[in-house]
């Protein structure tokens, strides 16, 4: 891809290649081996894409919210679906750069299939504690509104705003797993699916949808935040001498920029408005002829790879109870504990699995994927908390890796609801993972 449509950044020994389309993660290695397909290699396959308004596929591109019928566009012809959402190919305009982390932000214009005008914000970061972590941030912007002067196209944020992106909820992707990673001896060739057990699954995954941590609304967080006591005072004035707190400090800053930023994208696309003196510019109510909500989902779609090593000797454990059995257009047919071929609970061999299924189940404090190599002992880990995956074992790729996809909801969401996100004017929603090398002596 032309170096000007792109942008890297490094760190820990990790370097990522992300594209200013629709933020797709193009290639991601530690020292010089690959932990996921590189995208060049796989051709229409969605490597690294971000996927929203909603991932996986929505059967035959129709749905129905709120009373009316849509028609997404369909974009993959053997199906009749639409697939894997709008970001693709949606420019993405750069923020902030630093050499280990990159922001970006865009505007997702309402269609005559979708339309819910969406602020898109993403984050990038590498380091050595946690190899890389995306964050991915959406906030539906209804053009109404705007007239309305409820909401305004790059105005300052509100109140509201300020406590929806509170930094004790938008924390850095750094946060997505607390602790150092460390593995325990794994063996060659004769690895068996008990030895999986080894690798040290006792990471905390930090929360990170659209509530605060402490499981408070955005209000109730506001105003917990609104009670200082002395101590808390002099815990601040500490702080002001405290470097690691200054950092901290400019970080929470950074992503109510990003946040901000992501707003003022709408002003490309759309007339200036200005508020003036007196304006409501709640979020809280509509106009009659404005969705209340808008429909969401979100995922990823990275392949992971063991330096590109054969998936025949690669092991993948995930700690998913139930799959999802669909027929070839989304439509779910049903579901049921796994068993069998789906059955990775315990790092089965992937050699003569053959798997392209959603599965939940998933532990709700977040959950660990890994692909292991069983002769080098070299293990890729993503961490999550999504509450649904796509595993996908790249049949059109050849096998060059399994696609391990993080949803927030199952394929033909926009059809079922099943744990469809329902976006509120002005409030952001957030979500992400992590992916890093492990490797064993």
């Amino acid at each position: 891809m032309d170096a000007t449509n792109s942008v890297s950044i490094t760190g820990g020994g990790y370097t990522a290649e992300v594209s200013l389309l629709g933020g797709q993660l193009l290639t991601l290695t530690h020292h010089e081996d690959e932990l996921i397909v590189p995208a060049a290699q796989t051709e229409g396959a969605f490597a690294g894409a971000v996927l929203a308004p909603w991932p996986n596929r929505t059967q035959g591109g129709s749905y129905t919210y709120a009373g009316v019928e849509h028609m997404l566009p369909v974009n993959e012809e053997a199906t009749g679906a639409a697939l894997h959402g709008l970001l693709l190919d949606l420019p993405l305009h750069v923020i902030s750069q630093k050499e280990s982390e990159v922001q970006l932000s865009g505007w997702l214009e309402s269609s005559e299939g979708y339309p819910f005008g969406l602020d898109i914000a993403l984050t990038y970061r590498v380091s050595a504690d946690v190899g890389l972590a995306a964050t991915l941030m959406a906030r539906y912007r209804p053009e109404e509104l705007e007239e309305d002067g409820a909401l305004e196209a790059g105005a300052p944020l509100t109140e509201q705003d300020d406590a929806d992106l509170d930094s004790d909820q938008l924390k850095d992707s750094d946060d997505l797993v607390d602790g150092e990673h460390e593995a325990s001896d794994l063996d060659d060739s004769d690895l068996d699916a008990n030895d999986l057990d080894t690798v040290d699954q006792d990471d905390d995954v930090a929360e990170l949808g659209a509530e605060d941590p402490e499981g408070n609304s955005p209000t109730e967080a506001e105003d917990a935040g609104s009670e200082t006591t002395d101590a808390d005072t002099t815990d601040a004035d500490a702080a002001d001498d405290d470097p690691a707190a200054d950092e901290a400090a400019a970080d929470d800053a950074a992503e109510l920029n990003l946040a901000a930023s992501a707003s003022e994208d709408r002003e490309t696309t759309s007339t200036d408005a200005t508020l003036e003196e007196g304006d409501d510019v709640s979020t809280e109510t509509a106009p009659a002829s404005v969705p209340q909500t808008a429909p969401f989902g979100a995922g990823f779609h990275p392949y992971l790879t063991a330096g590109g090593a054969s998936l025949t000797e690669c092991r993948l454990r995930l700690p998913a109870r139930t799959v999802l059995h669909t027929e070839a257009d989304g439509a779910v047919t049903g579901r049921e504990p796994v068993s069998q071929d789906f059955d990775l609970t315990n790092g089965p061999l992937l050699a003569g699995r053959s798997i392209d299924h959603a599965f939940t189940d998933l532990p709700e404090e977040g959950w660990t994927a890994e692909l292991v190599h069983g002769p080098s002992g070299f293990v890729v880990r993503m961490i999550a908390d999504s509450p649904w995956v796509q595993v996908y074992t790249g049949e059109r790729i050849g096998r060059a890796g399994v696609a391990v996809e993080p949803m927030t909801c199952p394929p033909n969401a926009l059809n079922s609801g099943e744990d469809l996100i329902h976006l509120v004017p002005g409030e952001w929603f957030r979500t992400g993972f992590s992916i890093e090398a492990i490797r064993v002596d």
